[in-house]
């Protein structure tokens, strides 16, 4: 494995950290000058290696990816509990979707036809559904913006347009390490409310995420290790929910009910 530069890192931190102080106290030397926007601390190897990423994610036409997940919950006083799931998520260009995730919390089905989007929660009996926009993008942005928590998902937006750098005040490249006996790139990232790393084969094939969650007691972390079929055989009703006679349909129109639609269970 490549040796880890920590000093460089620390460095980096430490001169994202003071941008906003800078720029304060260019504001105050002449408060007439209008506040500079926060500037990031992104390293060129680093941004190519995103972009190394969504070049290869945007010429896949279709693809599987099997998930294997863990999630802290941290419990008062600070006890913390790592929960294991497995998502399967399989995507047919241009507009074709279906996660399935099975898991120590709960269990969730989504399907995107291209049309509408529905959520199914096998457990409770009960399915949810809207319109959706005719493109992954879109429905993946629209979910975001409604409240969901789809950590994995994110990733996949990477590759249809969207982009993982919104918001990023540091990321550089940590050096070479091996998920599962495949060489990868670690990169590492810092956000206001989160660090997150991901790990990228030099072809472009992202196979590792963790996610931690910053000012929060314990800094609990989302870990997921993908395994990818980049010719998977998709049948013709994978992305088509029919309800059994006895399933329940809810409302599916606000952010509370994204919210509590995918807790628990989101890839």
């Amino acid at each position: 494995m490549k040796a880890f530069n920590r000093s460089l890192l620390a460095a980096t931190i430490a001169a994202a950290a003071l941008l906003p102080v800078a720029g304060v106290a260019m504001a105050q030397d002449d408060a007439a000058t209008p506040a500079a926007a926060p500037r990031s601390a992104i390293t060129p190897d680093a941004a190519a290696a995103l972009q190394r990423m969504k070049d290869y994610l945007g010429k896949l036409k279709a693809f599987q990816v099997d998930a294997d997940i863990s999630r802290d919950e941290v419990l008062p006083y600070g006890y913390k509990l790592q929960h294991n799931e497995r998502t399967r998520m399989i995507v047919q260009r241009p507009n074709r979707f279906r996660i399935d995730v099975d898991g120590d919390l709960r269990h969730r089905r989504y399907y995107y036809d291209g049309a509408t989007l529905t959520t199914v929660a096998p457990d409770a009996n009960v399915y949810a559904k809207f319109d959706a926009p005719d493109n992954v993008n879109a429905v993946v942005t629209k979910l975001l913006d409604m409240g969901a928590e789809m950590p994995l998902v994110d990733v996949l937006r990477q590759g249809f347009g969207g982009t993982l750098l919104d918001g990023v005040r540091v990321g550089l490249v940590v050096g070479e390490s091996p998920v599962e006996g495949v060489t990868t790139q670690q990169v590492a990232f810092r956000q206001a409310p989160v660090d997150w790393q991901i790990w990228i084969t030099p072809e472009g094939q992202p196979r590792k995420i963790v996610i931690t969650t910053r000012y929060e007691v314990g800094d609990p972390q989302y870990q997921a290790v993908l395994h990818w079929d980049t010719t998977p055989s998709i049948a013709s009703n994978t992305f088509r929910f029919s309800p059994a006679k006895d399933m329940r349909e809810i409302p599916f129109n606000n952010k509370a009910e994204v919210a509590a639609a995918t807790a628990g269970g989101t890839p």
